[in-house]
């Protein structure tokens, strides 16, 4: 699967890169962190999804909680600093973490006051996770990161419960849906061919 990127000065002609976009495997020994925040302005309704895979590729764990945030970057950075809390909390050490959201990646390793609290919390949490260094935190396009996203979005569904669920296995419609999604994107990337 990928995805094809035009370029050229002609913008009549055209030469196609293709560029592999899909979930990769963390390296020996790490566990990788995938989170996204999923955000509706309607009611300012958040969902927070991330799952942990390890270095084969095997799910550890995910979990999916809804909450309240005031904009789409506001629930990236919720959906980070929940994976977080579970990395502590289960004792995670080797990780790297991606997320879709550029602009979180900016607020993590960048001097800002947009959203200090908890992009501080966020800090705080990554350092707390050992042996150093920290967690390398980075992007990857929303078609690799295509789990979390689900899982941010099953949360929404059920907006009146804020307790956050954790899956050991992953769940019928993560399931269900990313086949639908992949399958989707395949058959799109073989149209006109």
């Amino acid at each position: 699967m990928g995805i094809q990127l035009l370029h050229g000065k002609n913008p009549f002609k055209s030469d196609k890169t293709r560029i592999d976009i899909k979930w990769d495997k963390p390296p020996n020994g790490t566990i990788k962190l995938n989170i996204d925040g999923a955000f509706s302005s309607n009611n300012k309704v958040a969902g927070l999804g991330g799952t942990f895979k390890n270095s084969n590729g095997d799910w550890i764990v995910g979990f999916h909680k809804v909450s309240h945030a005031i904009s789409p970057t506001h629930a990236e950075l919720m959906a980070l600093q929940e994976g977080l809390k579970v990395a502590k909390e289960m004792n995670f050490q080797n990780m790297e973490i991606e997320t879709y959201c550029t602009e979180v990646v900016k607020l993590i390793y960048e001097d800002s006051y947009n959203f200090s609290n908890i992009v501080n919390e966020c800090r705080w949490l990554m350092h707390q996770l050992k042996p150093p260094p920290p967690p390398l935190l980075k992007h990857n396009f929303r078609e690799g990161n295509a789990v979390a996203h689900v899982l941010a979005k099953e949360a929404i569904k059920n907006p009146s419960s804020t307790k956050c669920f954790y899956h050991a296995r992953p769940p019928f419609f993560v399931e269900q849906e990313v086949y639908f999604y992949f399958c989707l994107l395949l058959s799109s990337s073989n149209y006109g061919q």
